[in-house]
C-alpha cells in the first residue's frame, strides 16, 4: 500500500490527491532534514508511519497554520510551533559522519 493511500485512510473526505501527496512531500523533508539524510536519497522505511503521523498532523493545521492559540466555543487550540512539533520528531536520530 502506497504513503499517499494509507494517508487517504486517516483523511477519507479529502479529495484533492495533490494536496494530500504535498503533505507526505513535506513530511518527508523535515524527516530528512532532522535526520541529515541528502534530499537526493530516499527516505529510509522506518520512518515511513511517522510520515503519515506528521502529514495528518499538517492537514489538520491547515488554515491555522501559524496558530498559537485559539479559542472558540469553549474549545482551545494552541499549537507547540509554527510548523512540526520537536515532540513529533524527536524519535528522529540524525546521522553521523565520520572525518578521517
Amino acid at each position: 500500500m502506497s504513503q499517499l493511500d494509507r494517508l487517504k485512510i486517516l483523511i477519507p473526505n479529502e479529495k484533492d490527491e495533490n494536496l494530500l501527496q504535498e503533505l507526505l512531500n513535506r513530511a518527508e523533508d523535515a524527516i530528512k532534514y532532522k535526520r541529515r539524510t541528502p534530499p537526493e536519497l530516499p527516505m529510509e522505511s522506518q520512518f515511513a508511519t511517522l510520515q503519515i503521523e506528521i502529514a495528518t498532523f499538517l492537514y489538520n493545521k491547515l488554515g491555522a497554520e501559524g496558530e498559537t492559540s485559539h479559542s472558540e466555543n469553549g474549545v482551545s487550540r494552541n499549537y507547540e510551533n509554527a510548523h512540526i512539533p520537536e515532540s513529533m520528531l524527536n524519535t528522529i536520530v540524525p546521522l553521523g559522519k565520520v572525518v578521517l
